[in-house]
Parts: structure tokens; sequence; C-alpha cells
């Protein structure tokens, strides 16, 4: 142990910091690329030069200290000039902020003008022109060109109101877990824990989970493509060009409000030291191990270590998370009172998950951070299965763990502690680092953006951007024939139901190994292997064949008794007269309208697969009502079905994360 504090006490910041005469030289470049009219490479030019400015004053030497509001001004001159009208007056108004020299302010305004008049904003454009025609002095013949201008703007113009997005959860919210569906509920067994199950019937297509994450990193590769806090690809941000970190030039940010939030809390104790987190190859979830002490910050974080972690309780916190039945509920808060108070608290601070609201302000922290301590009675009742690991696993967590805490001490996260008080802080944060080492390796997700071709649907791709945990999304538990399909909004998780579900039936999703794509076998090793259990799904226990393995075979019916689980094949040459199970008689008429009935589900497919070609979105009406129409006489594996359920994931992602490959780059 003293030989690793040793070589611990070694770690250094490396990162990439700023630098005026990098920006400078990116901003000379950019508008030579603007002069020959390669706006693309200016834009990528314009905003390193934004990326490496050193903040406004530190270098007096170059450009007099305002570095970064040219390089700003030369961007808004390029995005004007690509179109983007919004993201220029952005730029605009930071310039202005950041102390564009006053000798420039008639051009400002004259831009601004530019701005709002591609905006359709003909009022304010106004405003700006004239604004800028006090300002030119006595230059004529810029002032006829001004005038030009202000006779060129169209008042019959208006800016059209901009739509809300996000969706919405079937059935309403939940009132003490607003993320997920009235349509299910989480209840609990010996052997599986905590797991999701329908609460009333549930149709193909209902939307069951919106979540948002209570912890997730990008992943470094893609730090200088999308947003280091709501992961959104810069490239298609028409509202805003990338955003600098005060510090470092390694990252970007989508927004103010986004740069805002991050380096309020979690980025100041981590941008120093990206280049070593990507240079010892630790994993992305040792990464969000470490995210969950920085945004909570050195206070909250060892409320949470007193209050989940140091005293050993793993119960659910109250009528706050607790939804749980078919169990006794436990509940370490005695007071009915409080549970109450408690609840209308985790009620206020999570009413708008499903309002798009990803980013926010700095005034907010405070609610942030309640937000943060109060989902993480959710978070710390995961599963870590830690009775179960061994000496070699610990160790690494150790290992690890204590990186990260050197890594945060570094960083100035305990410099408001005494000697004697610093020492008791790291040794609580090693272990809770450790242990959201642990829960981390069984409830993370995934967060994936769907990259695409001209066609929305034909060669679209999940492409991994990050990695996230989030607290009710962790409870949904695995099959291998999953009953829902996940995408992703910015960073929220959502699932919708790819077949019908009957109450008590258990909502499940998939971790990775699918019947579909690959054996029993290989199913059963994967999970033992990355998760610790043995999965005892139908297409486990019935040993379903693959895609590739499963024929157009006769379907199997099910049996007329709906309170039997029964199946059999609707073969004409050996009909069965009764069922094997329950021995209800099986009427050859009702037979014929089953697979009257699953003909018109085959059609429904096809008119789905048609519809899809056509890249009209009506292909999900078709889909679902084929697949709903199909469980209701008949039951898997059924190869025709399993293409729409599939059809059914593709078209649920397009309303997700979205990047579209420019034609020129296909």
């Amino acid at each position: 142990m003293t030989t690793l504090q040793t070589v611990f006490s070694r770690i250094e910041p490396i990162y990439r910091g700023k630098d005026a005469r990098v920006s400078y030289e990116r901003r000379i470049a950019a508008q030579a690329a603007l002069k020959e009219n390669e706006l693309p490479k200016a834009l990528s030019l314009a905003s390193q030069a934004v990326l490496r400015s050193t903040m406004t004053g530190v270098d007096e030497v170059i450009d007099g200290g305002v570095t970064l509001a040219l390089a700003l001004w030369v961007r808004s001159e390029v995005l004007l000039k690509l179109e983007k009208p919004n993201a220029a007056l952005e730029d605009l108004k930071l310039a202005l902020k950041e102390r564009l020299p006053a000798k420039m302010r008639a051009q400002y305004y004259w831009r601004m003008g530019h701005c709002y008049k591609g905006a359709l904003e003909p009022t304010r454009a106004k405003v700006s022109y004239e604004l800028a025609g006090r300002l030119l002095g006595n230059n004529e013949e810029a002032k006829i060109e001004l005038q030009k201008d202000i006779e060129s703007l169209d008042h019959t113009l208006n800016k059209s109101a901009t739509k809300s997005s996000g969706i919405t959860l079937t059935g309403g919210a939940k009132m003490n877990k607003p993320a997920l569906s009235k349509l299910v509920k989480i209840t609990e067994e010996e052997n599986k824990g905590r797991f999701v199950v329908a609460n009333d019937q549930i149709k193909t297509g209902d939307v069951l989970l919106v979540d948002s994450p209570y912890a997730a990193c990008l992943i470094s590769d893609y730090y200088g493509s999308h947003c280091l806090h709501c992961f959104k690809r810069l490239e298609i941000c028409d509202n805003g060009a990338p955003i600098w970190c005060p510090i470092c030039s390694g990252v970007a940010f989508c927004s103010v409000e986004c740069r805002d939030v991050a380096v309020t809390t979690y980025h100041p104790h981590e941008c120093k030291f990206i280049d070593i987190f990507i240079g010892s190859g630790m994993s992305i979830l040792s990464h969000i191990a470490l995210r969950m002490i920085t945004q909570a910050g050195l206070e909250t974080s060892l409320q949470i270590y007193s209050s989940y972690v140091n005293n050993g309780i793993k119960t659910v916190e109250g009528t706050i998370v607790n939804d749980i039945e078919g169990s006794a509920k436990k509940s370490r808060i005695k007071s009915r009172k409080e549970r109450l108070n408690r609840s209308r608290k985790y009620h206020k601070n999570f009413s708008d998950q499903n309002v798009n609201c990803e980013t926010k302000s700095v005034e907010d922290k405070e609610s942030y951070q309640d937000k943060l301590e109060m989902t993480a009675a959710q978070i710390y009742s995961l599963c870590t299965h830690s009775t179960s690991r061994k000496g070699r696993d610990y160790l690494k967590r150790v290992v690890m763990a204590m990186f990260l805490t050197e890594c945060l001490k570094r960083s100035g996260f305990f410099n408001k502690l005494d000697m004697e008080s610093e020492i008791k802080a790291k040794t609580s944060i090693c272990e809770l680092i450790i242990h959201n080492l642990q829960l981390l390796q069984f409830n993370a997700h995934e967060i994936y953006e769907t990259v695409r071709g001209q066609h929305q649907f034909s060669g679209s791709k999940p492409v991994y951007i990050a990695v996230g945990i989030y607290p009710t999304g962790a409870l949904f538990n695995h099959e291998c024939y999953p009953a829902v399909a996940r995408y992703f909004e910015g960073k929220k998780i959502v699932l919708r139901a790819i077949r019908p579900l009957s109450p008590g039936a258990t909502v499940s999703e998939n971790y990775g190994p699918h019947f579909l794509v690959r054996s029993y076998k290989e199913r059963r090793r994967a999970l033992a292997c990355r998760y610790w259990f043995q999965c005892e799904c139908v297409a486990c226990r019935e040993d379903w064949p693959t895609l590739k393995q499963m024929q157009s075979l006769t379907p199997y019916l099910r049996c007329p008794n709906t309170d039997c689980s029964s199946k059999f094949q609707a073969n004409p040459k050996s009909l069965p007269s009764k069922c094997s199970k329950c021995s209800t008689v099986i009427d050859p008429k009702l037979i014929k309208m089953c697979m009257e009935n699953i003909d018109e589900c085959q059609t429904l497919y096809q008119e789905g697969a048609k519809l899809m070609d056509q890249e009209n979105l009506d292909a999900l009406s078709s889909l679902c009502k084929g697949v709903d129409l199909f469980h209701e006489v008949a039951t898997p594996p059924h190869r025709d079905t399993h293409l729409a359920q599939e059809s059914l994931r593709v078209c649920f992602a397009a309303a997700g994360n979205i990047y579209k490959v420019p034609e020129a780059n296909i």
C-alpha cells in the first residue's frame, strides 16, 4: 500500500491548456479560408481559435488580451455565411462580453442586424442597423450601404414559434416515480430482487420509462464532436457553436448553459486530469464513479457515504423511492409526516423530468445538489454483489479508487479541510468510489445516437457515445427476448414496449445478448461473465433458434384457455384435439380464425415495411397493430414478428438522438 501511495504521490495535472499564439494563428487561418469561401474549413479553424484562446486579459502581449473576443468575431462571420444566424448572434453577444474593441462597435451592430434579419426578426434587425448608423460617423458610403440593408427588411416575416420536443409517458407518470409510467409497477422477489412488471394491460408502442441519469460521462473519443455535458453533437447545433472551458482546451460545450453547469460542479475537479485519465486506459465506468463524486461535491458525497455505504444499510428509503409491491415494504423513515414531506420534495425536484430541461443555470445549483441527494437513495440501493467478489477483484477497484482520490486531492477537492479532516474525508471518498465501481458494473447503460445516411431508416446504426447510470431504468431486469426497446433523447433513456404485456408480466430489457443473434450457450456465458447471473427467460428455457436458424414454419398458437400458458403448432396434418396442459378442447374452427388473424398480421408487417421504405412514420402504427394482433392468438418464436419488432426499434430510435451524415461524406 505504501508503494502505491508513493506512486500516486507523483500525479500531476496533464491537460491541453490555453495558448493565445495558437488561437491567433487559427484565427488568421480561418480568415484565409473564409476569403477562399471554404466555409466548413473556416468554421473548424475559427472554433479551434475560440477553444484554444486564453481568457480575456490573461495574455496582453497578443491582441491586447482580447484574443477570445476576436476569435468569436471571426466565427460569427463564418456562421452568418453558413446561414446560421442564431449561432452567429450568440457569438456576437459573447464577443461583446469578452471586451470586443470599441472601434469595432459600428461593425458589431451592423452584423447583429444581419443576424436578426436571418433569424426573421426584422424589428430587432432595424434597431441594430440604426445603432450601427449612429456609430458610423461621417462614413457616407457605408451609411448608403446600411440604408439599403434597412430597406431590404421584410416586416411581414415573423419568427416561427419553436415546437416543444420530448416524449410523454403512456398513461401518465407515477406520483412517487415520475420517470415511470402508471402502466407498470415495481415488485420484489427474494431471488430476483426488485424488478418492473406490468400494472395494467400494455400495448406495443407504449412509452413506459423516460429517465434522466444520476451520472453520465461522454466517451473520450467524442470530446471534440459532442457537448461534454448534454452529449449533443456540436455540428448540428443551429443555435450555437462550440463553447470553451475557461481552463482546458480538451473539451467543448454546446451552450453557455451547459458550460456553466459543468464548471460550477464537476468539471474543475476533472479537466486538468483528462489526459491522465485517457492515458491511464481507465474505463468509462471508472470515470462515472468519479463523476458521481465530483458532481455532488465533497459535503454531499460525505453525506451519501454516511447514509448508504458506511452503515451498510441497503434498504430502499421510504415512499420516495419505494414503489415495491409483492413484499413487505422496507423503510427507514418512521414518521408518516416525514415520509409525506420527503415525497413531496422528491416530486418537486423531479416533476420536470419529462420536460426539455437538459441544462440548468448556475442559480439552480442548490436544486441540482438536492436532486442528487434525493436520487442517491435509489442509486445506492442497487446491487453490487460485494459479498461474492474475490480479493483480486477488490484489489483492482481499490487501486483505481486510490488513483482517483489522489486526482481529487490534486484538483483541490479537499482544500477547505484541515489535515485531520482531510485524511478522514479521503478515506471515505475512496471507499465511496469503490462502492460506485461495484454498482456500476451491473447497472450502467450505454448511451447511443443513431447515425444514418440520406434514408431515414435504411442503413442506420447505433453509435455508443457515452455511458450513464439511471436510477429507475436500472430496475428493469434482463431477458433474451425483451419486452421493451430503448433509445435516448439527449441523456434521457426512453423505453417503449415492443410487444403487448398482461398485468403481472415482467417488463424486461435486454443487456446485450439477444436470442436473435446469439445462441443459448453464448448468451449464458456472456451474462455469467458480465452480470453474474443465469437467464431463465422463455427464450432460454425453450432454447429458441437464432434468426439465422429460424424458418417461417407454422406458427405456435395459444391455448384457447386464457389462463393456460401452453401453446401448440397449428399444423393442419396433426392438430391436437385438446390442450396437453389443461385439457381444454381445441376447436378446428377457432384455429382457422387464428390463422386468418396471423395472415392479417403478415399484411400489416408488409405494409409497415413499405411505409419504412417510403420514410413514412405511419409505419409505426401498422407494425404495432400487427404485433398486438399476433400476440392475441399466437406466441413466439415467429420469424416475421421478430423482424417487425426489430423494425419497431429502428422507428423508435428515429425519434431520439440522430446524426444524419452529410451527403458529401457518404
